[in-house]
């Protein structure tokens, strides 16, 4: 499947603004929704959209499989990003998923008051990152933070990297450098997390396993 990052279809006036797109698609009609319906809803809106849809839901707690395909996905978007494709191609393996539309509405639900709050302090400004090789920079970012989402890390391993990659989806998506900056700022911090964690849990298991070894 792939989705043009040059604006919306032709003959169809996307909503101005994230959150639009967003209540849309979580009160649309149907029981559950495909993530091939999510990106066709879309309206061929870029990059940033695909990028938030995905992000979101590891954001705050799902039900176990959902991060996994989630972080596939932005790992996906995120080589798009990197060998600088002008058109979002997502393999069917991933759009044929689906999510409960009840789901889909809680997630938005609660992250609709903040991202209507990061929307009124974003504006065009800064759009470095339209220059290639910042955009390399982003996708190597994306695809570490979509790596880790698929890491099977305890806790509140998947959410903080959710909430940057989201950040990021964001400031992409309103053209808005200062935003995406906070982002990868984010990013950082959730790696730095992640990778905290997954020590902690290799020393626990070293650990378990000298013990036993030793008491033998």
């Amino acid at each position: 499947m792939q989705s043009d990052d040059n604006g919306a279809a032709d003959g169809v006036d996307s909503p101005a603004r994230t959150s639009e797109v967003l209540r849309d698609l979580a009160y649309a009609d149907g029981e559950r929704v495909t993530f091939g319906e999510i990106l066709a809803s879309l309206r061929q809106r870029a990059f940033g959209f695909a990028m938030l849809i995905f992000s979101l839901p590891c954001a705050l707690p799902m039900p176990p499989g959902i991060p996994t395909v989630c972080g596939a996905a932005l790992a996906i978007i995120a080589l798009n990003l990197i060998v600088l494709r002008r058109k979002l191609w997502m393999p069917r393996a991933i759009t044929q998923k689906s999510i409960a539309r009840s789901d889909l509405r809680r997630v938005v639900g609660r992250m609709l008051p903040l991202l209507e709050r990061l929307e009124r302090i974003c504006s065009p400004r800064f759009q470095i990152f339209t220059v290639p090789l910042a955009r390399v920079l982003v996708g190597v970012v994306v695809l570490v933070l979509g790596v880790i989402m698929i890491l099977p890390i305890p806790l509140i391993g998947n959410m903080p990297p959710g909430a940057a990659a989201a950040v990021i989806a964001v400031g992409i998506t309103e053209r808005d450098g200062v935003v995406v900056l906070v982002g990868l700022v984010g990013a950082t911090l959730a790696i730095v997390i992640a990778g905290a964690a997954t020590w902690a849990i290799l020393l626990a298991i070293v650990h378990y396993v000298m013990t036993h070894w030793a008491a033998r």
